[in-house]
């Protein structure tokens, strides 16, 4: 329905009613601009933002120096010289270790930390990893050979042979 004055009055409204309705449309319909003009005034908007806004290295701010450490804790806990340490310890123990630039290695310092800390860590025993699966006792013996004397069938009589041949 379009808002135009004879719809609205062949709606039953008054004069005073008809115009406060399109006072309200007029001013709701201020703030629209055509579709045309659409693409221009964002244009505009993105080059006065660029000017107005403050150039800042976002890797120099606290918030990412905070972001990037939790994140390189979190990725030395998942590596492979932390798998020694008990999982409840181990971001003790990452904050034991001087991580700064001529730092001895994280297995040198990790080694020094067991020393002093041992209950931090697992037993030794139980670092080293078996190189196959164990299921049990040890396994003897040889897979079978075959053509040996006496065979499951002479036992059972099977292939035709019997005790009077």
């Amino acid at each position: 329905m379009a808002f135009t004055r004879k719809a609205l009055a062949g709606l039953g409204l008054n004069e005073d009613a008809i115009e406060k309705v399109m006072a309200l449309h007029g001013t709701s319909m201020a703030d629209f601009i055509p579709k045309s003009e659409l693409q221009d005034k964002i244009a505009e908007a993105v080059e006065a933002a660029k000017k107005e806004a403050p150039s800042i290295d976002v890797t120099t701010t606290d918030e990412y120096k905070s972001v990037a450490d939790e994140r390189d804790m979190l990725r030395a806990l998942g590596s492979d010289d932390f798998a020694s340490v008990k999982p409840k310890f181990r971001e003790s123990v990452y904050k034991m270790l001087d991580r700064s630039e001529g730092a001895p290695a994280v297995v040198e310092q990790l080694k020094t930390v067991a020393e002093k800390y041992e209950e931090y860590f697992n037993a030794a025993e139980t670092q080293e990893l078996a190189k196959a699966p164990q299921f049990g006792a040890k396994v003897e013996g040889s897979m079978p050979t075959g053509n040996r004397e006496p065979s499951f069938g002479d036992y059972w009589k099977y292939g035709g042979k019997t005790k009077g041949e």
